[in-house]
Parts: structure tokens; sequence; C-alpha cells
């Protein structure tokens, strides 16, 4: 898997920079579940050039990480950086579990969204008016 860049870029500043203050680590069940810390997760990805794509995939995206950090390192945005790069590269979903949400996405007929796509919705409480007007 080919990653840009910007991603490399991403994961060297944060191996170069990340002190192992474990302050991302203690509310963030993602890291928690995939690493010791995150340098020791980035450095393995610029040593092997690849990552499994659900590590990317299970992060939050939330910023918890980069508000607690000293350093304020941003691994929300290397881990999104990532997650374009698999697509980009793969030209597909890179993880079956979210097969679902596509199709949900793509061919929902749920009544709420084709009216409210259409613009024929109207708000509750005005429809409730126009009734009671009658």
């Amino acid at each position: 898997m080919k990653f840009s860049r910007h991603t490399k870029a991403l994961a060297k500043n944060i191996v170069e920079n990340c002190t192992e203050c474990g302050r991302c680590m203690p509310n963030c069940p993602f890291l928690q579940a995939y690493c010791q810390s995150p340098k020791q997760l980035f450095q393995k990805f610029l040593d092997d050039g690849d990552i499994d794509p659900e590590i990317p995939y299970s992060c939050l995206l939330c910023s918890h990480c980069t508000r607690v950090c000293p350093q304020q390192l941003k691994l929300d945005e290397a881990f999104y950086s990532m997650r374009k790069d698999l697509i980009k590269n793969s030209r597909k979903r890179p993880l079956k579990s979210l097969k679902g949400v596509y199709f949900h996405q793509r061919f929902s007929y749920c009544s709420l969204f084709t009216t409210v796509n259409k613009g024929h919705a109207k708000p509750k409480k005005a429809a409730n008016k126009e009734e009671s007007a009658k």
C-alpha cells in the first residue's frame, strides 16, 4: 500500500515529538486497544510502510488526544489521512463492516429521507397548525 507524503510526514512528526507522557491514553479506548503509546504505533507504521486498515478506522477522530497532548500532536489528522490514502489506493471500502452503511446511504427508501430530499417536508409544528386551522 502506498501512503502519501503528507501521511508519512504526519506520522514522522508524531514519532519525533511524542514524549510518551501518556495523557492521551486513559480516555481513549482506541489507543488502549492498539498500542502502548502513539509513538510506538506510528513508528511501526513508518518501519513497515503499511498499517492494518482496521487501525485508522477504529479512531473516532474526536480530537481528545490533540486537546490533552502537551505537544499538540494531531493523531486524528494522521489517522484521517491514512483513511483517505487507503480509499484512494484500493478504490474500495476498506472494511467489510462499512458495507451496510454504504448500502443504506446509497439505496435507502426511508420516506423521511425521500420526502426531505424532494423538499416536500414540513416541520411537524407547521403541519399541525395548518390542520387545526382547517
